[in-house]
């Protein structure tokens, strides 16, 4: 997991073994977001987002969404809401899919339907089953969380994933908590423990807008 950044792993749950996706849990933007928090990019005020480091990093969807959510915030900084700039990250998911398929850690067809060619992302079983293992352990509470990996259990839970891993109903309270920022541990940084029930908030009510529209 470690590998991997919060995007990445959450894209490689996220693809199924046949080559699609679990579409109604793509919020991948409230991954990319949990990333952005962890390497101190930005920040919460209360629960809209402000950019704390806008230098480059080298990283182009890291550049992107900076440069995204300054445009949105104008001239005098005004922070954005956190489901304004998931909304804006709807082709998170493509984008990471190829970047791992670079890496080997997916495999790539184009296929073609009615003459409209298509993507299909196939995870690497290993890597996506050491990730559900994890998640589990993590439920059981038989690992302690870090940041990143309170963040992941956290997304997994707010967008119904968790409901795709045959979960047990005690696993996935264990989960919810997470989500909520509630009964982290110490390792998990406050600042982080925060940010976490925003982004998952966040993600339900990105989930629940997209629903209704």
């Amino acid at each position: 997991m470690d590998s991997l950044t919060l995007p990445e792993a959450f894209v490689v749950l996220l693809q199924r073994e046949n080559g699609s996706y679990y579409s109604t849990c793509d919020h991948t933007g409230a991954a990319e977001l949990g990333e952005l928090v962890l390497q101190r990019r930005v920040s919460f005020t209360g629960k809209k987002i402000q950019v704390d480091d806008p230098s480059p990093s080298g990283v182009d969807w890291i550049d992107e969404a900076i440069a995204h959510l300054q445009r949105k915030a104008g001239p005098r900084g005004k922070p954005v809401a956190a489901p304004t700039f998931i909304q804006s990250r709807r082709g998170a998911r493509k984008r990471h899919c190829a970047a791992l398929a670079e890496r080997g850690l997916m495999r790539h067809e184009q296929r073609t339907a009615l003459f409209i060619p298509y993507d299909k992302y196939f995870p690497h079983e290993e890597t996506r089953n050491a990730l559900i293992g994890e998640l589990r352990s993590i439920a059981r509470d038989e690992r302690e969380l870090d940041n990143r990996s309170a963040l992941l259990a956290a997304l997994v839970h707010a967008t119904g994933l968790v409901h795709r891993f045959g979960f047990e109903r005690a696993e996935r309270k264990r989960l919810k908590e997470i989500s909520k920022g509630e009964a982290l541990g110490k390792a998990v940084e406050q600042v982080i423990a925060a940010a976490t029930a925003v982004i998952t908030t966040a993600a339900v009510t990105t989930t629940i807008s997209a629903g209704s529209s």
